[in-house]
């Protein structure tokens, strides 16, 4: 699968660039080393479990999210991008995605067979074949690309177990609000990160905002998702996820696109 190829200078750029939940499971102990879950505060988790096991029952699911990522400067200073990312899953085989930013835009489509990212100007795409199944198809790109999808890890089958697991320790805050919407506030310790999760306090338990901090990495920028927008019964169709060419747009290798 040579088309998998991206630069190391653009696989550095996407790996910080897709900072996000996805870094809660890779980043957040040595693999295979269990959390301390009596350091969790047993509210906090009740809280958030039921909303990952929320999202893993959807069998289809579209969310919509504000971006803001902090860039640390050599000066010291961070300065703050934001963007706004739209996604479209329908488990376990199907993904759209796109993000429009003020670093960086782009789409992506995968149809259980073919994974294809498409360039800001849609003047270039690259294509590969692809696993069949989400799961897989996000481990291959971790892989061969050095990144994920922004959030990605909300599409995995078992991402309350995975994010779960990897808890160092964990607390109710206390009470929140976000869109106008009353929510607990919960704070979580990995090995590498600290973040905070804002789930709806009253009816069904949805995330709200997550804020992620790289406690690691100098001047610990932050990494934030409010979502505006939850579907939890989407019956997308099968056009979503099928990618059609851009009048004029060339088709290329991954490392070509990402240069």
């Amino acid at each position: 699968m040579n088309g998998w190829r991206v630069s190391p200078r653009r696989r550095a750029s996407l790996r910080f660039a897709a900072g996000c939940l996805a870094l809660i499971a890779a980043a957040g102990t040595a693999a295979g080393a269990e959390a301390d879950q009596d350091a969790i505060e047993p509210k906090a988790l009740q809280i958030l479990q039921s909303a990952l096991e929320k999202i893993a029952r959807a069998p289809g699911i579209t969310f919509r999210a504000e971006i803001a990522n902090d860039t640390p400067l050599p000066s010291g200073e961070k300065i703050q991008f934001t963007g706004v990312l739209e996604v479209t899953a329908r488990r376990p085989d199907r993904f759209w995605s796109r993000f429009t930013g003020e670093q960086r835009s782009n789409q992506s489509w995968y149809d259980g067979k073919t994974f294809t990212h498409l360039d800001a100007e849609g003047k270039a795409y690259a294509s590969c074949a692809a696993p069949g199944k989400l799961d897989d198809l996000f481990t291959t790109m971790k892989e061969k690309l050095g990144f994920t999808p922004p959030l990605s890890l909300l599409l995995r089958e078992n991402v309350a177990q995975k994010t779960l697991s990897r808890i160092r320790s964990g607390f109710l805050v206390g009470r929140g609000v976000v869109g106008g919407v009353s929510c607990h506030h919960l704070a979580f310790r990995a090995e590498k990160i600290d973040w905070q999760a804002w789930i709806a306090e009253e009816g069904e338990p949805v995330i709200k905002r997550i804020v992620i901090t790289y406690k690691q990495t100098a001047g610990a920028p932050q990494y934030t998702a409010t979502f505006t927008d939850w579907d939890f019964a989407a019956a997308p169709p099968e056009s979503v996820f099928a990618f059609t060419p851009p009048q004029g747009a060339v088709q290329c290798d991954f490392q070509t696109l990402g240069k």
